[in-house]
C-alpha cells in the first residue's frame, strides 16, 4: 500500500485558506468569476497566505478537466496544461486524521447528499481558516451558517 504524503503549511506564512476544486478550476479556465479568483489568488501570493485543500481536490480537478476534454470543450493538450497549471499553484494537499468523520457530521448537519463538499469545510474548520468556493449550490445550502465560508460571487 502506498504511503500517504502529507504536506503541512509553513508556519512562517501569514495565514491559511482552504479552497475547493470549483475555486481552483477558475484559476485556469475562463469562467464566470475567474478574473476575481485570479485577483484573490494574487493577493494571497503577495501576502504569503498558505492555500490548502484535502487530497480530494486534485482528483476532482482531474475528473472535471478530463470530462471537459471528453465533451470536446477542451483539447487534450488544453486539459493536460490546465491540470499541470493547477498542480503548479502550490496548493498544500492535506490529510488530517479524523477529517472524514468531521465531513460526515457536516454533511449530516447540512443535509447534504454527499460529503465531497463538506470535506473542504471540515478542513477549514480544523485549520480554523476561511474556505473559498465557487460552488453556488454549496453556498446556498450553507449560507449564514458557517462564518468561514466565502463564495466568489460575493465580490462586494
Amino acid at each position: 500500500m502506498p504511503s500517504i504524503k502529507q504536506h503541512m503549511p509553513d508556519d512562517s506564512r501569514s495565514g491559511s485558506v482552504v479552497v475547493d476544486a470549483s475555486f481552483a478550476l477558475k484559476l485556469v479556465l475562463p469562467e464566470e468569476h475567474s478574473e476575481y479568483v485570479r485577483q484573490v489568488w494574487e493577493s494571497w501570493v503577495k501576502d504569503g497566505t498558505d492555500v490548502a485543500a484535502p487530497y480530494l481536490l486534485i482528483y476532482e480537478v482531474t475528473s472535471v478537466l478530463r470530462n471537459k476534454v471528453f465533451r470536446g470543450e477542451l483539447s487534450p493538450e488544453e486539459g493536460e496544461a490546465a491540470l499541470l497549471a493547477i498542480e503548479a499553484q502550490g496548493i498544500h494537499l492535506l490529510h488530517v486524521d479524523g477529517l472524514e468523520q468531521i465531513a460526515w457530521n457536516l454533511a449530516t448537519d447540512f443535509n447534504r447528499p454527499a460529503a465531497y463538499d463538506t470535506t473542504y469545510l471540515a478542513l477549514a474548520q480544523v485549520l480554523n481558516c476561511e474556505f473559498w468556493t465557487a460552488d453556488a449550490r454549496l453556498k446556498n445550502a450553507i449560507q449564514g451558517k458557517l462564518p468561514y465560508l466565502r463564495w466568489v460571487g460575493d465580490t462586494g
